[in-house]
């Protein structure tokens, strides 16, 4: 589910707790989104949070449908074995400054892939007959502005329904043809667990403060909600 949707609901999950480890005490802005939902497709562009989201997404539409994937897998740690695993070969690996970073290029099973890597960072492009899915070549820089283009991606409008149920639960106008959703954040507190692993404790502590939420209909007047979290 929706990270954003489950503290909406009151439901910390493990996932929704890891996107605000990179936060530490102030304000930020959120993940942002835009939706156009036309006769034929669903078209949704994304902030850089909602690449992994979007990715799961496809491959719990797609099921293990084999797909073509291009781009670039990225982390602080060897994933060659992972890779291995799925029985993919990389074009090329790179590390610098202890980042790996594995070009791909590669048939694979949808399902597979994202269960065993969507967890870490992926810059790719899918393409079949029916779904498009596009992000860009790099992560914005920290402190730098960014907006809802990172990654987006082209549905049937079949899976409307799907969409509109996880990335705009609070919508009520069913027929909406344009949606945009932006977030702020306000982390007032750092509960630290006490332990004395440093990195675990910021791995395991809670950001305490405010999310606001604000939607736009049909570019209709800004509809905003906030609440209190501890996540």
């Amino acid at each position: 589910m929706h990270y954003i949707k489950d503290i909406f609901e009151e439901n910390i999950t493990e996932h929704a707790h890891n996107k605000f480890i990179r936060y530490s005490k102030g304000k930020f802005v959120g993940p942002l989104l835009s939706l156009k939902l036309s006769k034929n497709q669903v078209k949704l562009s994304a902030s850089f949070h909602f690449t992994d989201e979007i990715l799961y997404l496809l491959a719990e539409v797609l099921g293990n449908q084999e797909v073509h994937i291009k781009g670039t897998l990225i982390w602080n740690k060897d994933l060659a074995g992972k890779l291995a695993q799925l029985g993919i070969k990389y074009l090329k690996v790179t590390k610098s400054r202890g980042i790996f970073k594995y070009v791909l290029d590669n048939d694979v099973p949808i399902g597979d892939f994202v269960e065993t890597l969507g967890k870490y960072n992926l810059l790719v492009n899918i393409k079949t007959d029916e779904f498009n899915l596009v992000t860009k070549t790099s992560f914005p820089k920290p402190n730098k502005e960014f907006k809802a283009d990172f990654c987006k991606v082209t549905l049937p409008l079949e899976f409307k329904e799907t969409i509109l149920k996880e990335y705009a639960f609070d919508v009520k106008d069913k027929e909406a043809k344009s949606i945009t959703i932006s977030h702020e954040i306000e982390i007032n507190e750092i509960e630290l667990p006490k332990i004395e692993n440093f990195e675990e404790a910021r791995r395991l502590a809670k950001r305490i403060g405010k999310l606001k939420r604000t939607v736009i209909v049909n570019s209709d007047k800004p509809i905003t909600k906030e609440i209190e979290i501890k996540v």
